[in-house]
């Protein structure tokens, strides 16, 4: 693992969201004083004023505004989702401007997107590092883990769930924008279209068990360009009755896809859900599953037990942030996920991060 080297200076763009949040009061307890922006004026000079941190109020609309929004930073931290909507325009800033670009997405059209970016982006000299949260952190240093157990394994599967939280009102923002679509799975290297909940498990986590169902989380991208496997499940807790719903959602997702629909639940989302409150971020935990097969039926399994998710997210990408000096001064560029750039062991070197057995 590289040392620390901090870059600056830097920016978190959407900085007022519930995450963003949570991120700048992860990097100001770090020592750090990162630039702070996004679109809601009012929103980010309130939070300027609050931290003390200065403040650059742009939307990603116009080419040339965030081109105005960015200049003399070298590194950017994403917050402002839907990332699917919001990704574009300031990774081709980025590429534009010679800022390295790190996200907290696990939407797989976003990262897909970024990495069909490499070359441009080795050319530009910047580093694309999406996914530098909750997802998918843990889950791609499991992978990798893993995959350095088994080497050659053609199968793997990845589960988790979060315990005492609940979700904010970005994540379900960016959950609406795929309501009613289907799921997804790595199969043969193909990344398929597949019912959501098609599989169901009983899982044992090590503290707990839950039962999970299967969904199209970050992995089933970033955890394949690192290792290979050519098949890919990802899974998360869900009740038994939800996965019971989910075997008719070809009767109902017609109506989760209509535009009416969706808006009758972002305002629903806008007015009621904010996010996990303190005690929650302070006692919820995070338990991440893994399970790699061989083709000759050799099989390894690690557990993750790690700090509330939405924490986790905040410490994971500003100790990210933290590490761009020394990645550039090794010469990295391009597309990187974050146990490609820091190893498998990276995450259980954060605060409260541990495994539950030997991987």
């Amino acid at each position: 693992m590289p040392p620390s080297k901090p870059i600056a200076p830097w920016m978190i763009y959407g900085a007022n969201g519930y995450t963003g949040r949570l991120v700048v009061a992860e990097a100001q307890r770090q020592g750090l004083q990162p630039v702070l922006a996004g679109r809601n004026r009012e929103q980010i000079l309130q939070l300027g004023r609050e931290t003390g941190l200065e403040t650059r109020v742009f939307g990603l609309e116009a080419p040339e505004q965030v081109d105005e929004g960015l200049r003399g930073m070298r590194a950017v931290l994403h917050c402002a989702g839907p990332f699917v909507h919001t990704y574009r325009p300031m990774v081709e800033a980025c590429l534009r401007l010679g800022v390295d670009y790190l996200d907290i997405t696990g939407e797989l059209a976003v990262l897909e997107g970024l990495h069909a970016l490499d070359a441009k982006a080795r050319e530009a000299g910047i580093l694309l590092m999406p996914g530098t949260g909750f997802d998918v952190v843990p889950t791609d240093c499991m992978a990798w883990e893993l995959a350095s157990e088994l080497p050659g394994s053609d199968q793997l599967l990845l589960a988790f769930v979060n315990r005492g939280s609940r979700v904010s009102h970005g994540t379900l923002r960016s959950m609406l924008t795929r309501l009613g679509e289907p799921g997804a799975e790595r199969v043969n290297g193909q990344l398929l279209p597949k019912p959501i909940g098609r599989l169901g498990a009983n899982i044992d986590f090590g503290i707990v068990q839950r039962f999970c169902v299967s969904i199209p989380w970050g992995d089933l991208f970033t955890a394949w360009t690192g290792t290979g496997i050519p098949n890919i499940v990802t899974m998360t807790a869900a009740r038994p009755l939800m996965h019971r719903l989910l075997r008719f959602q070809a009767l109902y997702n017609p109506l989760l896809q209509t535009a009416a629909f969706r808006r009758l639940l972002v305002h629903w989302v806008d007015r009621n859900v904010w996010g996990p409150n303190a005690d929650e971020l302070g006692q919820g935990q995070a338990l991440v599953y893994g399970k790699i097969t061989h083709p000759d039926g050799r099989v390894r399994e690690a557990r993750l037990a790690l700090p509330e998710s939405y924490r986790l997210t905040a410490m994971t990408s500003v100790g990210l942030v933290q590490q761009l000096g020394s990645l550039r001064e090794q010469g990295r560029k391009g597309w990187l996920t974050p146990a490609a750039a820091m190893g498998p062991d990276w995450v259980v070197s954060l605060e409260g991060c541990r495994w539950l057995e030997p991987a």
